[in-house]
């Protein structure tokens, strides 16, 4: 891969060949609909996040050499095996008719289960990482169950990108209304992390690669009103060996759908940009329209941000 490629690691696909083939999917006046196991239909599938020709279009207008390909989350379901193995051979399939890497899912309904899985998924070529629901049905990321799947992650290096649902605990607040998808991702992501970090995960695996999506939520920018929470036992689950939790910030990598060059600037001062990757959330609409001139806005060496990490992180042999 040449150093002048810019890789874009936070993108997402329903791959067109799946939803084909599959009984459980229909297509609607707004675009395909799928029947997942255990939710119901899916939103309409806009033409964006399936058609090959569209996404290589975007790519060359906004001077994109690849996509890290993650699913859509909402057609990755927990508590169904079958379906995330048939999803991931899909997604192999897509990276590779796209030339590049895609995201392996696992349910984490058994965790030896989805170690098992998921070092089935990192033999292929294709499959470059793990997406986590940040929010997974019937446990929290830090189950102790769960231990396997971060030990493997943790000693094979496989980067893990964590990704609010749409549908997260802060649906519960009942002034939100409309902007789930404004400040509603943000909460969810911002919890997750939060909850990683306080019951001692990046202590007992201090190796994770962790990629935050949309900038890592509101924890970068709120980190020492944490400190504080467990300084005051209010945000408090274990004795945490680097005394704060802030101090586990510089370890954990985030994405640049923070959509402003000021946030991106603020994560670079936190965790170094090495540890910053341009993303853009496409298709939707409220990802960033124009990423690699956000980049440019910061005035930060755009290497690392643009490609060096991401290439690193995604590409084995790179």
């Amino acid at each position: 891969m040449s150093h002048t490629e810019v890789i874009d690691a936070h993108a997402h696909v329903v791959p067109l060949p799946l939803l084909r083939e599959l009984s459980e999917a229909r297509r609607s006046d707004q675009g395909w609909v799928v029947s997942m196991p255990g939710t119901g239909d899916t939103r309409p599938i806009g033409a964006r996040m399936i058609e090959p020709g569209l996404r290589r279009a975007w790519l060359a207008e906004h001077g994109i050499a690849r996509q890290v390909l993650s699913p859509w989350m909402d057609i990755q379901t927990d508590g169904t095996r079958d379906w995330v193995l048939r999803l991931n051979d899909a997604m192999c399939a897509a990276a590779a008719e796209l030339d590049t890497v895609a995201l392996a899912s696992v349910d984490t309904a058994d965790g030896d289960q989805a170690a098992s899985d998921l070092e089935k998924a990192w033999a292929q070529p294709e499959l470059a990482g793990l997406v986590l629901n940040t929010n997974p049905a019937g446990k929290p990321l830090h189950d102790p169950s769960l231990a396997p799947l971060w030990t493997l992650a943790e000693e094979q290096r496989i980067p893990v990108v964590l990704h609010p649902p749409t549908c997260g605990p802060s649906d519960a607040l009942p002034t939100l209304g409309s902007m789930g998808n404004v400040h509603g991702r943000l909460v969810d992501n911002t919890l997750a992390i939060t909850e990683l970090i306080l019951h001692g995960l990046l202590d007992r695996h201090p190796r994770l690669q962790l990629l935050l999506v949309h900038g890592g939520g509101f924890l970068p920018y709120q980190a020492g009103r944490l400190d504080g929470g467990y300084r005051t036992k209010e945000a408090f689950a274990v004795e945490l060996e680097r005394g704060k939790p802030s101090a586990y910030l510089p370890d954990l990598y985030y994405d640049t759908v923070a959509l402003s060059a000021p946030a991106i600037s603020f994560l670079a001062g936190i965790a170094g940009p090495g540890h910053v990757l341009l993303g853009s959330d496409y298709p939707f609409a409220l990802g960033d329209p124009q990423p690699v001139r956000t980049i440019e806005e910061t005035g930060l060496e755009p290497a690392p941000i643009l490609h060096d990490t991401a290439a690193a992180m995604f590409w084995r042999n790179s």
